[in-house]
């Protein structure tokens, strides 16, 4: 299989432009900027900017043409390298901003789907890493290096349309299964207003009662550097904590001894099966709730704890709804200069819709069977992008279609 740089691979490549950014709705050029990126190469036009004072010249010699590859120049973070790509294939004008450039690939030698693929594997196997360098807090692609230095094997065009066409029908099923999952999200959403309304009205005169009134809210007791050990109960910060309340599994890499945990737990208790556990930087209410009796403990003032008083709550309840008001007000209860952060002495004070525990009992009942099959998709959705990734990985290691 013949070898190439990445630069023998395209034709041209142009560089974003500047402009001043309009108003919606006013006459100007379409831009796309790394806000367009999403993480699986598709373009998400849901946040369309408009510039002025780019030269008609400019204009015609710089707008994108469909098949083009989009290049993330500027951006990035610690946890995922600058570098991403998408696919353009919108039969209107656009151009992107100059934290981006287009790479036109040469299409006698590549197919312009299969060359995106190509980039985005590179990314997700962060190949590209070694070609960023951080000036002034921004993290940057040094791009020619990038293509001049980054050699691939690339495949008869018949092979390389072939795996274009099993990686787009494996695409299409993930997308299709993140639907099913955003789509039972909304039906919850719109259970809870039906049987609830708008906490903010209360038009169904429900009582409303403050968080602190049917619950303790807290967090623990510190837990100091040195005392935390390579093995042992697990230690949970905040990243872990919103991780297990998004039904992910996570991999403890903290822990505290167990004489260390009993005596916590003596001392000021430790979280148990129906409490609810967050982040303190928590604006998409990610909320844990506790379901079993496996012992952990958890970072204090970075997770905070809410532990039920009484019985005349369902604590499946609470945590949607918690959850609904955390997302809709979160900006107005959280607080901080630098972060908006979830502080105890605030979290207290939230006022939640509280109906009849007959009601709540009802709505808990219908979320779990929801929650059911979002799981199951959730499995077919992780089982998915297993596959794509293989895929990827044989694909451009020429395993995928061999002669």
């Amino acid at each position: 299989m013949p070898t190439y740089k990445l630069k023998d691979l395209v034709t041209e490549v142009i560089s974003g432009e500047w402009g001043e950014e309009l108003s919606e709705g006013i006459e100007g050029t379409k831009i796309i900027r790394t806000t367009n990126f999403s993480n699986t190469g598709k373009l998400d036009l849901n946040k369309e900017v408009v510039f002025r004072n780019i030269a008609s010249d400019k204009v015609e010699k710089k707008r994108l043409l469909i098949g083009d590859t989009i290049i993330e120049k500027s951006g990035g973070s610690p946890d995922q390298p600058v570098g991403r790509v998408v696919y353009f294939e919108e039969d209107n004008l656009y151009l992107c901003n100059n934290f981006t450039s287009v790479l036109r690939p040469n299409g006698e030698l590549v197919v312009p789907k299969y060359f995106m693929y190509l980039m985005f594997n590179l990314h997700r196997t962060r190949k590209v890493k070694k070609f960023q360098n951080k000036t002034t807090g921004i993290i940057n692609l040094k791009l020619d290096q990038y293509l001049s230095q980054t050699i691939v094997f690339i495949p008869e065009k018949e092979v390389q349309q072939k795996v274009v066409k099993v990686l787009d029908k494996t695409f299409d099923l993930i997308i299709k299964r993140q639907s099913q999952i955003t789509a039972l999200e909304e039906l919850t959403q719109s259970l809870f207003l039906g049987m609830f309304g708008d906490d903010k009205t209360n038009d169904k005169n429900y009582k409303k009662r403050y968080l602190q009134d049917i619950a303790h809210v807290g967090s623990s007791k510190r837990v100091f550097v040195d005392e935390l050990v390579n093995e042992g109960i697990p230690f949970f910060r905040g990243t872990e904590i919103g991780e297990l309340a998004e039904g992910k599994a996570i991999a403890p890499e903290l822990f505290i001894t167990t004489e260390h945990y009993e005596k916590l737990k003596e001392s000021s208790g430790v979280p148990k099966v129906g409490d609810l556990l967050m982040p303190s930087i928590c604006p998409d209410g990610r909320i844990w709730m506790i379901e079993d009796n496996s012992p952990f403990y958890f970072k204090d003032g970075r997770v905070l704890w809410v532990s039920f008083k009484e019985m005349t709550v369902n604590p499946l309840y609470i945590q949607f709804a918690l959850k609904v008001k955390l997302i809709k007000d979160y900006l107005k209860i959280a607080s901080g200069t630098t972060f908006a952060e979830l502080k105890i002495f605030t979290l207290k004070n939230v006022e939640l819709v509280i109906p009849p525990m007959e009601l709540q009992n009802d709505f808990a009942e219908k979320l779990l069977a929801v929650n059911k099959q979002k799981e199951k998709i959730k499995k077919s959705l992780l089982e998915m992008e297993s596959l794509y990734n293989t895929l990827l990985q044989k694909a451009f290691k020429g395993e995928l279609f061999q002669d």
